[in-house]
C-alpha cells in the first residue's frame, strides 16, 4: 500500500458547505457594502481562513464583518451536509488500516460547532485547525504540523482537498495531493498528483 495516512480537507471535500459559506459571505457583504457580489467573485474564499478572505476583500471594519459573517453562517448552516459516500469511504479506509487525519482552515470553535457532529469524524486520529498554526494553507505549516503529530512520512501521506490552496499545501510539505473533483472549481487550472472524480474512486488508490 503506497499510502499509510489519508488526510482530508473539510469544506468542499468531506462536507458540502459551499452554499452556507457563500450565501453568508454574500449576505454580510450586501449589508456592509450595499453591493451584491455574485458567487463567482467569492469562490476565492473557499479553502482559506475567514480572516484571510476578509483581508483580501479589504473591508474597513474586519472585526464587525467577521462577527456578522459568522452570524449569517449559523443562519445558513442547515444547507450543509456531508457529500454522498463520505461516511462509507471513511469507514472503508479505517477498516483497511489506513490512518486518517484532517487539515482544515476552520478554527477549533468553527470545527466543533459545524463539523464534529458527524459520526464519521470519530475515525480521524488527528485534526489540525487554523488556530493550530501561525501560517495557513497554501503554506505547508498545517500539513507539517499533522505529519509531526502523526509521526508520518510525507511520502506515505495523501491529502485530499478541493482547492488550489490544498494542493499547494500538500506539495510544499512533500505530500501527494488528490484533487476532489466533486467540490473543486476550475479543476483544469489546479495541478495535483491525482484527480478523483467520485468519492468511491479513492478506493482505486489502495486496490
Amino acid at each position: 500500500m503506497k499510502y499509510d495516512v489519508v488526510v482530508f480537507d473539510v469544506d468542499g471535500t468531506l462536507i458540502n458547505t459551499e452554499e452556507t459559506i457563500l450565501l453568508s459571505l454574500q449576505h454580510m457583504l450586501l449589508r456592509m457594502t450595499g453591493h451584491l457580489y455574485p458567487f463567482e467573485k467569492l469562490y476565492f474564499a473557499l479553502g482559506i481562513t475567514g480572516a484571510e478572505a476578509l483581508r483580501r476583500l479589504e473591508l474597513p471594519e474586519p472585526d464587525k464583518a467577521m462577527e456578522m459573517w459568522l452570524a449569517y453562517m449559523g443562519r445558513y448552516e442547515y444547507l450543509q451536509k456531508p457529500f454522498d459516500g463520505i461516511d462509507e469511504i471513511v469507514q472503508w479506509l479505517n477498516a483497511a488500516g489506513v490512518r486518517l487525519g484532517i487539515v482544515t482552515s476552520r478554527t477549533k470553535p468553527e470545527f466543533q460547532k459545524s463539523t464534529a457532529q458527524y459520526n464519521f469524524i470519530k475515525y480521524f486520529d488527528t485534526v489540525i485547525n487554523a488556530d493550530d498554526t501561525v501560517k495557513h494553507k497554501p503554506e505547508p505549516e498545517p500539513m507539517l504540523c499533522l505529519l509531526e503529530k502523526m509521526a508520518a512520512e510525507p511520502s506515505k501521506v495523501l491529502y485530499i482537498g478541493d482547492s488550489v490552496y490544498d494542493m499547494e499545501c500538500a506539495r510544499k510539505a512533500g505530500v501527494d495531493g488528490a484533487l476532489a473533483l466533486w467540490g473543486a472549481h476550475f479543476p483544469e487550472q489546479i495541478h495535483a498528483v491525482h484527480k478523483i472524480a467520485n468519492i468511491m474512486d479513492i478506493k482505486s488508490l489502495f486496490i
